[in-house]
Protein backbone atom coordinates (compact mmCIF):
# COMPACT_ATOMS: atom_id res chain seq x y z
CA UNK A 1 0.00 0.00 0.00
CA UNK A 2 1.36 3.41 -0.53
CA UNK A 3 1.27 6.66 1.19
CA UNK A 4 -1.60 7.98 -0.75
CA UNK A 5 -4.29 4.92 -0.01
CA UNK A 6 -3.68 5.74 3.43
CA UNK A 7 -5.49 8.76 5.12
CA UNK A 8 -3.27 10.47 7.65
CA UNK A 9 -5.68 9.17 10.65
CA UNK A 10 -4.67 5.43 9.25
CA UNK A 11 -1.66 6.26 8.99
CA UNK A 12 -1.11 7.51 12.83
CA UNK A 13 -3.09 4.88 13.78
CA UNK A 14 -0.49 1.97 12.19
CA UNK A 15 3.24 4.20 13.85
CA UNK A 16 0.73 4.18 17.36
CA UNK A 17 0.60 0.98 17.11
CA UNK A 18 4.12 0.23 17.20
CA UNK A 19 5.11 2.10 20.29
CA UNK A 20 6.02 0.18 22.78
CA UNK A 21 7.80 2.33 26.04
CA UNK A 22 5.87 4.19 28.38
CA UNK A 23 6.65 6.54 31.04
CA UNK A 24 4.67 6.87 34.07
CA UNK A 25 4.11 10.60 33.74
CA UNK A 26 2.36 10.75 30.48
CA UNK A 27 -1.31 11.08 31.16
CA UNK A 28 -2.33 12.33 27.80
CA UNK A 29 -1.23 10.62 24.64
CA UNK A 30 -0.75 10.44 20.67
CA UNK A 31 -3.99 11.16 19.29
CA UNK A 32 -5.26 14.45 21.06
CA UNK A 33 -4.19 17.76 20.15
CA UNK A 34 -1.41 17.89 22.54
CA UNK A 35 0.30 15.10 24.78
CA UNK A 36 -0.11 16.16 28.90
CA UNK A 37 2.78 14.77 31.17
CA UNK A 38 2.54 15.40 34.76
CA UNK A 39 3.93 18.04 36.12
CA UNK A 40 3.77 20.32 39.24
CA UNK A 41 1.27 20.34 41.86
CA UNK A 42 -1.53 19.55 40.56
CA UNK A 43 -1.13 21.00 36.44
CA UNK A 44 -0.37 19.05 33.64
CA UNK A 45 2.39 19.98 31.01
CA UNK A 46 0.96 20.06 27.78
CA UNK A 47 3.32 19.51 24.54
CA UNK A 48 2.74 19.34 21.13
CA UNK A 49 4.94 19.68 17.60
CA UNK A 50 3.69 21.27 14.22
CA UNK A 51 5.42 22.95 11.26
CA UNK A 52 5.67 25.46 8.30
CA UNK A 53 6.62 24.17 4.78
CA UNK A 54 7.14 26.73 2.06
CA UNK A 55 5.42 25.97 -1.34
CA UNK A 56 2.74 23.73 1.24
CA UNK A 57 1.65 26.21 4.59
CA UNK A 58 2.47 29.63 2.49
CA UNK A 59 3.18 30.86 -1.02
CA UNK A 60 7.26 31.25 -1.16
CA UNK A 61 7.94 32.27 -4.42
CA UNK A 62 7.23 34.71 -6.83
CA UNK A 63 5.26 37.93 -7.02
CA UNK A 64 2.36 36.30 -4.69
CA UNK A 65 4.83 35.42 -2.21
CA UNK A 66 3.32 35.67 1.43
CA UNK A 67 5.29 38.07 3.65
CA UNK A 68 7.92 36.23 5.74
CA UNK A 69 6.87 37.62 8.89
CA UNK A 70 3.26 36.08 8.36
CA UNK A 71 5.35 32.87 8.00
CA UNK A 72 7.12 33.08 11.28
CA UNK A 73 3.97 34.25 12.77
CA UNK A 74 1.88 31.32 11.32
CA UNK A 75 4.47 28.98 12.83
CA UNK A 76 3.76 29.11 16.32
CA UNK A 77 0.28 30.73 15.89
CA UNK A 78 -0.23 27.24 14.91
CA UNK A 79 1.26 25.72 17.84
CA UNK A 80 -1.07 28.00 20.10
CA UNK A 81 -4.09 26.53 18.55
CA UNK A 82 -3.35 23.31 20.09
CA UNK A 83 -2.84 24.56 23.35
CA UNK A 84 -6.18 26.77 23.15
CA UNK A 85 -7.58 23.16 22.32
CA UNK A 86 -6.58 21.71 25.23
CA UNK A 87 -7.66 24.39 27.48
CA UNK A 88 -4.34 25.36 28.23
CA UNK A 89 -2.07 28.16 28.48
CA UNK A 90 0.99 28.61 26.35
CA UNK A 91 4.34 28.91 28.27
CA UNK A 92 7.71 27.42 26.35
CA UNK A 93 8.68 26.92 22.61
CA UNK A 94 11.79 25.44 21.07
CA UNK A 95 12.48 26.24 17.20
CA UNK A 96 14.13 24.02 14.31
CA UNK A 97 14.60 25.79 10.76
CA UNK A 98 15.97 24.25 7.40
CA UNK A 99 16.39 27.25 4.78
CA UNK A 100 18.14 26.68 1.27
CA UNK A 101 21.24 29.10 0.28
CA UNK A 102 19.03 31.21 -1.55
CA UNK A 103 17.46 32.40 1.32
CA UNK A 104 19.07 35.93 2.44
CA UNK A 105 19.49 37.02 6.24
CA UNK A 106 16.88 39.73 5.42
CA UNK A 107 14.00 36.81 4.75
CA UNK A 108 15.13 34.66 8.12
CA UNK A 109 15.05 37.70 9.91
CA UNK A 110 12.13 38.43 8.80
CA UNK A 111 10.08 35.13 9.38
CA UNK A 112 12.27 35.07 12.87
CA UNK A 113 10.93 38.78 13.66
CA UNK A 114 7.03 37.45 12.97
CA UNK A 115 6.92 34.54 14.95
CA UNK A 116 9.18 36.53 18.05
CA UNK A 117 6.18 39.45 17.62
CA UNK A 118 3.85 36.59 18.46
CA UNK A 119 5.83 35.12 21.32
CA UNK A 120 5.67 38.76 22.96
CA UNK A 121 1.79 38.95 22.07
CA UNK A 122 1.00 35.38 23.59
CA UNK A 123 3.78 36.06 26.49
CA UNK A 124 5.91 32.50 24.92
CA UNK A 125 9.49 32.36 26.26
CA UNK A 126 11.96 30.72 23.26
CA UNK A 127 14.53 28.50 24.78
CA UNK A 128 16.14 26.97 22.88
CA UNK A 129 16.36 25.17 18.90
CA UNK A 130 18.11 24.56 15.74
CA UNK A 131 19.00 25.93 12.23
CA UNK A 132 20.30 24.22 9.76
CA UNK A 133 20.68 24.10 5.57
CA UNK A 134 17.77 22.94 3.37
CA UNK A 135 18.15 21.62 -0.37
CA UNK A 136 14.90 22.76 -1.10
CA UNK A 137 12.01 24.59 0.25
CA UNK A 138 11.92 25.94 3.71
CA UNK A 139 11.03 24.40 6.60
CA UNK A 140 9.90 25.58 10.20
CA UNK A 141 8.97 22.98 13.23
CA UNK A 142 8.36 24.36 16.51
CA UNK A 143 7.64 22.49 19.75
CA UNK A 144 5.65 24.18 22.22
CA UNK A 145 4.84 23.94 25.78
CA UNK A 146 1.91 25.10 28.10
CA UNK A 147 0.27 23.82 31.18
CA UNK A 148 -3.15 23.32 32.01
CA UNK A 149 -4.84 21.95 35.66
CA UNK A 150 -5.34 18.28 35.61
CA UNK A 151 -9.23 18.68 36.48
CA UNK A 152 -9.71 21.62 33.74
CA UNK A 153 -7.60 19.46 30.51
CA UNK A 154 -10.26 19.48 27.62
CA UNK A 155 -10.03 16.29 25.38
CA UNK A 156 -11.25 15.52 22.12
CA UNK A 157 -13.44 12.73 24.27
CA UNK A 158 -15.95 13.45 26.70
CA UNK A 159 -19.21 14.34 24.00
CA UNK A 160 -22.73 12.58 24.63
CA UNK A 161 -25.62 12.30 22.76
CA UNK A 162 -27.63 15.31 23.14
CA UNK A 163 -24.67 17.83 23.59
CA UNK A 164 -24.53 20.99 21.23
CA UNK A 165 -21.70 21.76 19.00
CA UNK A 166 -20.29 24.71 19.02
CA UNK A 167 -17.74 26.56 17.41
CA UNK A 168 -15.92 30.05 17.77
CA UNK A 169 -14.90 32.21 14.38
CA UNK A 170 -15.83 32.24 11.02
CA UNK A 171 -14.88 28.67 8.99
CA UNK A 172 -14.03 28.22 5.06
CA UNK A 173 -11.93 29.98 2.43
CA UNK A 174 -9.41 30.24 4.79
CA UNK A 175 -6.19 30.27 1.88
CA UNK A 176 -8.18 32.81 -0.42
CA UNK A 177 -8.71 35.46 2.56
CA UNK A 178 -5.43 34.90 3.98
CA UNK A 179 -6.93 34.12 7.29
CA UNK A 180 -4.59 31.56 7.67
CA UNK A 181 -1.76 33.90 7.93
CA UNK A 182 -3.78 36.61 10.33
CA UNK A 183 -5.71 34.36 12.29
CA UNK A 184 -5.99 34.63 15.57
CA UNK A 185 -5.64 31.53 18.30
CA UNK A 186 -8.04 31.04 20.74
CA UNK A 187 -5.36 30.88 24.23
CA UNK A 188 -8.15 33.36 25.83
CA UNK A 189 -11.38 31.63 24.56
CA UNK A 190 -10.11 28.02 25.05
CA UNK A 191 -8.66 28.67 29.44
CA UNK A 192 -12.04 30.56 29.47
CA UNK A 193 -14.04 28.00 28.65
CA UNK A 194 -11.98 25.52 30.59
CA UNK A 195 -11.76 27.30 33.74
CA UNK A 196 -15.83 27.64 33.14
CA UNK A 197 -16.15 24.17 32.74
CA UNK A 198 -18.39 25.24 29.81
CA UNK A 199 -16.77 22.86 26.76
CA UNK A 200 -17.03 18.92 28.11
CA UNK A 201 -14.71 17.73 24.46
CA UNK A 202 -12.66 20.52 22.04
CA UNK A 203 -10.23 20.40 19.14
CA UNK A 204 -8.68 23.10 17.07
CA UNK A 205 -10.35 23.58 13.14
CA UNK A 206 -7.08 22.76 11.62
CA UNK A 207 -7.57 20.30 8.95
CA UNK A 208 -11.36 21.18 7.84
CA UNK A 209 -14.53 21.61 9.99
CA UNK A 210 -15.94 18.19 9.07
CA UNK A 211 -12.93 16.16 9.65
CA UNK A 212 -12.75 17.95 12.87
CA UNK A 213 -16.17 17.57 13.88
CA UNK A 214 -15.59 13.74 12.70
CA UNK A 215 -12.91 13.26 15.18
CA UNK A 216 -14.51 14.65 18.17
CA UNK A 217 -17.40 12.18 17.63
CA UNK A 218 -14.39 9.42 17.40
CA UNK A 219 -13.34 10.10 20.40
CA UNK A 220 -16.37 10.50 22.48
CA UNK A 221 -18.50 7.90 20.61
CA UNK A 222 -21.00 9.35 19.07
CA UNK A 223 -22.45 11.34 16.03
CA UNK A 224 -23.44 14.30 14.57
CA UNK A 225 -26.34 16.52 13.49
CA UNK A 226 -24.79 19.66 11.62
CA UNK A 227 -26.89 22.12 11.05
CA UNK A 228 -25.77 23.31 7.58
CA UNK A 229 -27.72 26.56 8.12
CA UNK A 230 -26.41 27.57 11.10
CA UNK A 231 -22.52 27.44 9.97
CA UNK A 232 -21.11 30.84 10.54
CA UNK A 233 -19.02 30.76 7.09
CA UNK A 234 -16.36 33.59 6.23
CA UNK A 235 -17.45 33.86 2.80
CA UNK A 236 -20.91 32.70 2.05
CA UNK A 237 -20.35 32.63 -1.91
CA UNK A 238 -18.51 29.83 -1.30
CA UNK A 239 -20.03 26.21 -0.91
CA UNK A 240 -20.98 24.62 1.82
CA UNK A 241 -19.51 21.63 1.22
CA UNK A 242 -16.34 23.05 0.25
CA UNK A 243 -16.25 25.59 3.68
CA UNK A 244 -16.69 22.92 5.75
CA UNK A 245 -13.98 21.12 4.30
CA UNK A 246 -11.29 23.88 3.75
CA UNK A 247 -8.28 23.72 6.08
CA UNK A 248 -6.69 25.89 8.58
CA UNK A 249 -9.45 28.12 10.05
CA UNK A 250 -7.87 27.55 13.20
CA UNK A 251 -10.99 27.99 15.37
CA UNK A 252 -12.29 26.02 18.62
CA UNK A 253 -15.15 23.20 18.12
CA UNK A 254 -16.21 22.59 21.20
CA UNK A 255 -18.82 20.28 22.83
CA UNK A 256 -21.59 21.70 25.18
CA UNK A 257 -24.25 20.12 27.30
CA UNK A 258 -27.86 21.22 26.70
CA UNK A 259 -28.43 22.48 30.41
CA UNK A 260 -25.13 24.74 30.18
CA UNK A 261 -25.83 26.66 26.27
CA UNK A 262 -27.99 29.38 27.85
CA UNK A 263 -25.07 30.32 30.35
CA UNK A 264 -22.75 30.02 27.65
CA UNK A 265 -24.40 32.82 25.62
CA UNK A 266 -24.95 35.01 28.35
CA UNK A 267 -21.59 34.79 30.05
CA UNK A 268 -19.41 34.61 26.24
CA UNK A 269 -17.10 37.45 27.12
CA UNK A 270 -15.62 37.98 23.75
CA UNK A 271 -16.57 40.45 21.66
CA UNK A 272 -14.84 40.27 18.73
CA UNK A 273 -15.12 36.45 18.31
CA UNK A 274 -17.91 35.00 17.06
CA UNK A 275 -20.21 31.59 19.16
CA UNK A 276 -22.27 29.55 17.17
CA UNK A 277 -24.06 26.76 17.84
CA UNK A 278 -24.12 24.54 14.56
CA UNK A 279 -25.45 21.22 15.76
CA UNK A 280 -25.88 18.47 18.09
CA UNK A 281 -23.91 15.36 18.94
CA UNK A 282 -26.56 12.03 18.75
CA UNK A 283 -26.13 8.45 19.42
CA UNK A 284 -26.32 7.24 16.30
CA UNK A 285 -22.85 6.96 14.83
CA UNK A 286 -23.57 8.69 11.47
CA UNK A 287 -22.16 12.22 10.86
CA UNK A 288 -25.45 13.87 9.00
CA UNK A 289 -27.06 17.35 7.91
CA UNK A 290 -30.38 18.31 9.80
CA UNK A 291 -32.60 16.63 7.41
CA UNK A 292 -30.43 13.22 8.15
CA UNK A 293 -28.70 13.38 4.58
CA UNK A 294 -25.25 11.45 5.56
CA UNK A 295 -22.17 14.48 4.53
CA UNK A 296 -19.14 13.04 2.93
CA UNK A 297 -16.29 13.50 4.92
CA UNK A 298 -13.60 15.75 3.75
CA UNK A 299 -10.58 17.81 5.01
CA UNK A 300 -6.98 18.42 4.18
CA UNK A 301 -4.87 14.95 4.38
CA UNK A 302 -1.26 15.60 4.38
CA UNK A 303 -1.12 12.10 2.63
CA UNK A 304 -3.46 12.96 -0.35
CA UNK A 305 -3.80 16.45 -1.23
Amino acid sequence: MTMHELSEDQFFAQLFARLTVQDRSLVIGPGDDCAALRWHDDYLMLLAVDQVIGERHYISKGPEASAPQLAGRKLLARNLSDIAAMGGQPRLCLLSMAFPPQRDQTWLKAFYEGLVQCAEQYQVAMIGGDLAKSPNDEVASLTIIGEVRENLVLRRSGAQPGDYLCMTGLCGDSFQSQHHLNFLPRCQEGMWLANNKFAKAMIDISDGLLLDASRLCRASHCGLELHMQNLPLRNPQRSLQKSVSDGEDFELLFAVAREKLPALQEQWRFAHTPLSVIGSFTADPAIKDQDGKPLPIEGWDHLRD
